[in-house]
């Protein structure tokens, strides 16, 4: 009887164990760069001396590699593991764009950073109106001047902002983008604690769009969804479109396991 207890708290440890090194592969599968222990052990809420040692354990494996700044993934396992969060994100995501185009007869999307700091789209439902907002899967998004982009510069970590808000790398895609790193940075409190994003006309003229945060298991934001729209048709819409949009993203949240998805 006290063997088989052994045996049961053994299976229980080594349940948990993979479980945490599976967390720890898919929160790098959606990191944009280096991580630290601790920015690990809070990520995961473990004791720091666990995140080390999963680190360390993983390095000397080859499912980690580290420079200056800490533990990333490999080059040729980025971009999304075999059964990893974006899998997940996208078989999750995929269905509600549809409910989401059909629900506000405006085109909706699901986008994630990529490492350079753009955005990329990775799935779309189109609206059914004929004059629509559509945007191609293959390209990649500015950071500065969409919706999607302003809801991970709100959420990224100062070393990243200082990165990607260099006034180098921010072009005025249209007369109306804001080219401004201190402008842009003054957005950022607002749309954590609203929760959702706005841009009207910054990257295409006459399109607006609105995007919320999708959180991960561990309460990292790992993707964005969008409603985007005609401006004319947008401001008239507005408040049902910001509805909508952060609803869903709260639900995929939830389903992804985020223990607090705003």
């Amino acid at each position: 009887m006290w063997s088989r207890r052994i045996d049961a708290q053994n299976m229980n440890d080594s349940v948990k164990s993979a479980t945490r090194v599976l967390d720890l592969l898919e929160l790098f599968s959606v990191e944009t760069g280096p991580l630290g222990v601790s920015e690990v052990a809070k990520k995961m809420s473990i004791p720091k001396s666990s995140a080390q040692a999963l680190l360390l354990t993983l390095a000397g494996r080859g499912y980690l590699v580290r420079d200056e700044s800490g533990y990333l993934l490999p080059a040729e396992m980025r971009g999304g593991w075999v059964g990893g969060m974006r899998n997940r994100l996208l078989s999750l995501a995929t269905p509600v764009l549809g409910e989401m185009a059909h629900e506000s007869r405006e085109s909706a999307f699901v986008g994630v950073l990529t490492g350079g700091g753009d955005v990329q789209y990775l799935a779309k439902a189109v609206s059914p109106q004929e004059v629509r907002y559509d945007a191609s899967l293959e390209h990649l998004r500015p950071i500065h001047c969409t919706s999607m982009g302003l809801v991970f510069l709100a959420h990224a970590p100062e070393r990243n902002l200082s990165r990607w808000l260099q006034a180098s790398r921010l072009a005025a895609i249209t007369s109306t983008t804001e080219v401004d790193p201190e402008t842009i940075r003054t957005w950022l409190p607002g749309i954590r604690e609203h929760g959702y994003a706005e841009i009207r006309d910054g990257n295409v003229e006459g399109a607006s769009g609105v995007s919320a945060p999708i959180f991960g298991p561990s309460n990292n934001v790992i993707a964005a969804l969008n409603l985007g729209a005609p401006t004319w048709r947008y401001e008239n819409a507005r408040q049902t479109l910001i509805k909508i949009v952060k609803r869903e993203a709260a639900n995929i949240s939830r389903a992804l396991g985020a223990a607090n998805e705003s």
